[in-house]
């Protein structure tokens, strides 16, 4: 008797428990992918409450911000490089970021950019999106206004997402200056509100060393002339935009050996930290760096949470410390990363990786951030009276980035002309039967060239790589021609061979030969007879 096939039983569908599981682990990229699958994955993924939980599962990762400026007389660009999960640098450009944008900060994988004209921009860099709020009405045009005057962080409690500026003080002409008003926006309202401090705090630390989010409250550095740091930290907290004053730990600095220390405020898991930086009198080089965490605000507590000895190496600024790892720069062009062993070490120069090469570009035109890609929209406060759209040309189109674009295209032809010879050079060896190996890639199409999406590191690698493919033709191209040579004196002499054999050939098939008979010249033709 023929057995019967048992049914399978197959499930509908999954339940949507188990499909915003499997979600929630996937990448960015992969999720706005998934969102035409079906208009379940879709209600998904744009849900809010999905989107957090996706940013509690993103790792934090640095964000290289490379603000426009001039080096060795060259002209360069705002551009941005991001790394990886495998600590590899972007090879893209980010389409959101201008080439005159310079960047404030960075929260829940959105950036704040500022720039010359009338707006203040936030954008998502993993999904494009961005809008542009309409700065505080004093200072849309004012040339007293600056980058580092602008913040942005995010209140759990409240989920809201705020805009800070400093607001300069009268005195701001003189050395340092302070402010007593943060103005402050939170997106989606109408309007730019005014919160006055509890007493002159110092604009000079705030440009200096910057500003963090953290655990729902922004942080910076203020003199604080009682401490034997000479600084303290302030506290504005999202939720109800209350300062306050916290005093940092006693610590003694009068080393012989090493000058005056460097501060720095900083973000680790998630706490507020502050650094001091002290360099050796003897040579100057960066030496030591001890980093504190405030480990219970309402206290001040504060514990020691590392004691590096940096080896003539350089934090980043502001944020350096990105989960197991240090990352530091040498002065000149290059980026470095090392892993934190233990809670007091010294760096080790054997075991540093090498991230990035960033010359020519000058160190004090970088900053670096914690940046993680989530999928945070900003369609839902487009409709705000603040929001407006400016109406100035693309930047890239501006008349002083045309040498910038001209460097681009110039690496397009060289890419054409190397890929051109390739092409015959394989054309040539497939003729002889010979085999040889060149991979260059095929050139991008002309009308839509990828050159402008590549950052200026990966442009400038591309550009190296092509210069040694082209200078490394100059051998394989010699061997194919003197190649090509013997092979057409070969074929000569093949057909020179094969015609005389067709010739005896011919003569075999007609018989043998009769000697030829002396003829008597006519006598018309006798020399005897001509005149002149």
């Amino acid at each position: 008797m023929a057995m019967q096939p048992t049914k399978k039983k197959r499930v509908a569908s999954l339940p949507q428990d188990i499909i915003e599981l499997v979600l929630v682990r996937l990448p960015v990229s992969n999720l706005l992918r998934c969102r035409v699958v079906c208009k379940q994955w879709d209600g998904i993924i744009r849900d809010p409450q999905f989107t957090m939980a996706h940013l509690r599962h993103a790792q934090p990762r640095p964000l290289l911000f490379f603000q426009r400026g001039e080096t060795y007389g060259k002209s360069f660009p705002s551009e941005a490089v991001l790394f990886d999960e495998a600590w590899l640098p972007s090879t893209r450009g980010v389409p959101v970021i201008e080439p005159d944008d310079f960047m404030c900060a960075s929260c829940n994988g959105l950036v704040c950019l500022y720039s010359d004209k009338s707006t203040i921009k936030i954008a998502n860099l993993a999904t494009g999106e961005s809008m542009h709020l309409a700065k505080p009405v004093k200072y849309k045009h004012s040339m007293d206004d600056h980058s580092s005057f602008y913040s942005f962080g995010f209140s759990p409690a409240t989920n809201e997402y705020k805009v800070l500026h400093f607001l300069p003080g009268e005195e701001r002409h003189h050395v340092g200056g302070s402010f007593s008003v943060i103005q402050v926006y939170t997106l989606g309202d109408e309007k730019w509100r005014d919160v006055r401090t509890e007493q002159a705090l110092s604009l000079f630390c705030v440009k200096q060393t910057g500003v963090v989010n953290a655990d729902g409250a922004m942080y910076w550095l203020t003199k604080d002339e009682e401490s034997s740091w000479r600084r303290a930290v302030v506290s504005f907290d999202l939720r109800d935009e209350r300062q306050k004053l916290i005093r940092l730990p006693e610590v003694i600095f009068a080393d012989p050996a090493f000058g005056n220390p460097l501060y720095r405020i900083t973000e680790i898991d998630s706490k507020v930290s502050v650094a001091a930086v002290q360099a050796r009198r003897d040579s100057g080089l960066a030496g030591r760096l001890h980093v504190w965490t405030l480990d219970n605000k309402v206290k001040q507590s504060w514990i020691l949470k590392h004691s590096i000895e940096l080896s003539a190496l350089y934090i980043l600024r502001p944020h350096f410390i990105y989960g197991d790892k240090i990352a530091m720069h040498s002065g000149n062009d290059g980026i470095y990363c090392h892993e934190l062993t233990s809670q007091k070490f010294t760096i080790d120069v054997t075991k540093l990786a090498k991230l990035l090469d960033f010359s020519p570009r000058w160190i004090g035109h970088m900053q670096s951030y914690m940046y993680v890609k989530s999928l945070v929209r900003l369609d839902a406060y487009k409709k705000a009276g603040i929001v407006c759209t400016p109406r100035r040309k693309e930047g890239w189109r501006l008349k002083k980035w045309e040498a910038w674009e001209h460097e681009r295209s110039e690496v397009e032809e060289l890419w054409r002309a190397g890929h051109g010879i390739q092409q015959r050079m394989h054309e040539l060896a497939r003729m002889m039967g010979v085999a040889i190996s060149l991979n260059l890639p095929a050139p991008p199409d002309q009308q839509d060239s990828p050159l402008r999406r590549l950052n200026w590191v990966e442009q400038r690698r591309v550009a190296n790589m092509l210069k040694s493919h082209l200078e490394g033709l100059d051998a394989p191209w010699a061997v194919i021609a003197q190649a090509a040579d013997a092979a057409c004196g070969e074929k000569k002499k093949m057909t020179l061979a094969a015609d005389h054999a067709k010739r005896k050939g011919e003569e075999s098939e007609a018989g043998p030969s009769r000697p030829k008979r002396k003829r008597k010249p006519s006598s018309r033709f006798d020399s005897s007879t001509w005149t002149t």
